[in-house]
């Protein structure tokens, strides 16, 4: 046995069962030789050619067990039959010989030994050995039938159809064999796949599923059988599949591989009835073409798919970690400028201020400029402590401490007093300050405290940001089971790219040391959390050069605790023709 076949068993087979019949043959044919010649006497050219087609299978044995190439074995062996086959036939006849139809034992044995090519060799051989014959009797090389090739004719024919019967047993027992490893390689795969914890699919030209592993249970929540078809794609979430399609599509025309990841309605099968709910899972596939002599049922792709929910959750936490640590290093970075500069500005007047009190020793100043740099301490001082107080009340409201009363208050009567409070800065200002109060207001459940702080930070940002001229309006009205309080200016308004931004702590429209108002930036945002722990509601439309309009809507009953107050805020964008639209544009923050 050559070295080559000796680690693949089928070939190993092959070479064997070639060696083994020839060795056989050959050896059987020369063995009864002698007897023959002792029997014949002189040896002639029809015994000559006998002895020939006898010895050229051990040459093939030869040839193979050295080069361990079987179809130039095989090419030999069939030689020696045509040579055989020709001999009895010239003996017999020539071309009229019935011997001659035994030359198609030649390409039908070749086709237990090979495939197409050896078949054609062996053809080729015995077609050869038919010329030869044919030829030879045409020009007078066979002598006439003796009298005993006529007597031995029917043990020819016996012989030859033993011969083709034995040719046909060998090539059934290799079908059969080849069908059998077939059946047991198959059926390996399938345990193979059937254990692993993927999903393998394979797909036809037209994305239908033509097998799928026991993992589907698992993966899909479904039967192998019931992802056959269309069963997967019918699965694939409707947004994902043109994604999943395209997929297959590119793997079956491409030479590399092809990865998606998209979303499946999974439905476990331990559920019954009502109970099995369907969820999402996100699966990972990776999509290859398969050769067409290597694809079961016509498939052209294989697709093997994982469950990557749990990582895509990891990695959309990531995401919002990240992004959460951008917005808190960007609040940090406003905090620092806007901090810095609400505190420098009133801490060097004090120091300024104090400092040149605190040096007149000759007495230059009079009891005027004392009282009025005196008044200048104490408002700066009263600014620090505001700023101070503010970061104090949103520190409390996003850590959750920030508690609230629940007292029954007047509305109407607090709306008045915040106007009142801020009827002088607004006259300062000249700006004309309006109160609207609806009819039979109710009394409404909440922290006297809290919602006071609320409206006058709203009526503050409306003066700061409202020109000479200008109007701000404070609206309560009764709508169903909410009081809507609102107030309403004529000033510069808000940009729309700024507007989902409003209510983040230190956030300003503009920045902090370009903007033409004093400020932190905290009011709307301790708003929004007062609002918020008030179970209420709070909204923004605006337009630059119109006016801003901010809606709060609080509940009549108790107020409803909330978890998150920040995240029940949400802005709205007027249109440039007015702020009375009926169809502003709401963008939920």
């Amino acid at each position: 046995m050559h070295a080559s076949v000796r680690s693949d068993s089928r070939e190993r087979t092959r070479h064997e069962r070639f060696i083994l019949s020839r060795l056989l043959v050959g050896a059987v044919s020369l063995g009864l030789a002698p007897a023959y010649l002792a029997w014949r006497g002189a040896l002639g050219t029809f015994e000559a050619a006998l002895v020939v087609a006898a010895a050229l299978p051990l040459l093939a044995v030869f040839i193979l067990s050295r080069t361990g190439r079987l179809d130039i074995a095989h090419a030999v062996s069939a030689a020696a039959l045509s040579l055989f086959v020709a001999s009895l036939a010239g003996a017999t006849g020539g071309a009229n010989s019935p011997l001659l139809a035994g030359l198609v034992v030649v390409p039908v044995e070749a086709a237990s030994f090979g495939g197409r090519k050896f078949v054609f060799r062996a053809g080729v051989v015995a077609v050869a050995a038919l010329l030869a014959v044919v030829v030879g009797g045409e020009i007078g090389a066979f002598s006439a039938p003796a009298e005993w090739s006529r007597q031995a004719m029917p043990l020819f024919v016996v012989g030859a159809l033993v011969q083709a019967l034995m040719v046909t047993a060998l090539m059934l027992r290799r079908r059969d064999a080849e069908l059998g490893e077939y059946r047991a390689s198959d059926e390996r795969a399938r345990a193979l796949l059937d254990h692993v914890g993927d999903l393998v699919t394979w797909h036809d030209g037209d994305g239908a599923v033509v097998f799928a592993n026991a993992a589907a249970r698992a993966l899909a929540g479904a039967e192998p059988r019931e992802l056959m078809g269309r069963g997967l794609f019918e699965r694939v979430h409707i947004a994902d599949r043109p994604l999943f399609l395209k997929a297959l599509s590119d793997a079956a025309h491409g030479d590399a591989g092809v990865s998606a990841c998209f979303r499946t309605l999974f439905v476990p099968l331990d559920g019954h009835g009502p109970g099995r709910v369907p969820v999402s899972r996100w699966l990972e596939m990776q999509a290859h073409r398969v050769e067409g002599s290597k694809s079961p049922k016509g498939a052209t792709v294989v697709c093997v798919m994982r469950d990557v929910t749990a990582r895509r959750a990891q990695d959309e936490e990531r995401d919002r970690d990240h992004a959460e640590a951008l917005k808190a290093n960007d609040v940090k970075g406003r905090f620092l400028a806007t901090v810095s500069h609400e505190l420098r500005t009133p801490l060097n007047a004090i120091i300024g201020f104090s400092e040149m009190l605190s040096m007149d020793d000759a007495g230059r100043l009079d009891a005027k400029k004392r009282a009025e740099y005196a008044g200048i301490i104490h408002a700066s001082g009263h600014h620090l402590l505001d700023v101070v107080n503010t970061l104090l009340d949103i520190s409390k409201i996003e850590s959750g401490a920030m508690s609230i009363e629940h007292d029954p208050l007047d509305i109407a009567a607090l709306a008045k007093d915040c106007c009142a409070l801020m009827a002088l800065r607004a006259e300062t200002g000249g700006i004309a300050l309006e109160h609207v109060l609806g009819p039979a207001l109710p009394q409404v459940e909440g922290d006297r405290r809290a919602l006071k702080q609320v409206v006058l930070n709203l009526l503050s940002n409306a003066i700061k940001f409202t020109p000479a001229g200008g109007r701000v309006t404070l609206a309560v009205v009764r709508d169903g089971d909410v009081i809507d309080l609102s107030v309403s200016d004529t000033g510069i308004g808000i940009a729309a790219a700024d507007l989902p931004r409003l209510g983040d702590p230190f956030f300003q429209a503009k920045g902090s040391y370009d903007r033409s108002h004093e400020g932190t930036g905290l009011g709307l945002s301790v708003v929004r959390g007062l609002v918020g722990l008030h179970g209420g509601r709070l909204s923004v439309e605006s337009a630059p050069g119109v006016g801003t309009r901010v809606s709060v809507r609080l509940p009549i009953g108790a107020a409803a605790m909330v978890e998150q107050p920040g995240k029940i805020i949400t802005f709205a964008r007027a249109p440039r023709r007015g702020l009375d639209t009926k169809e502003p544009l709401r963008l939920t923050a």
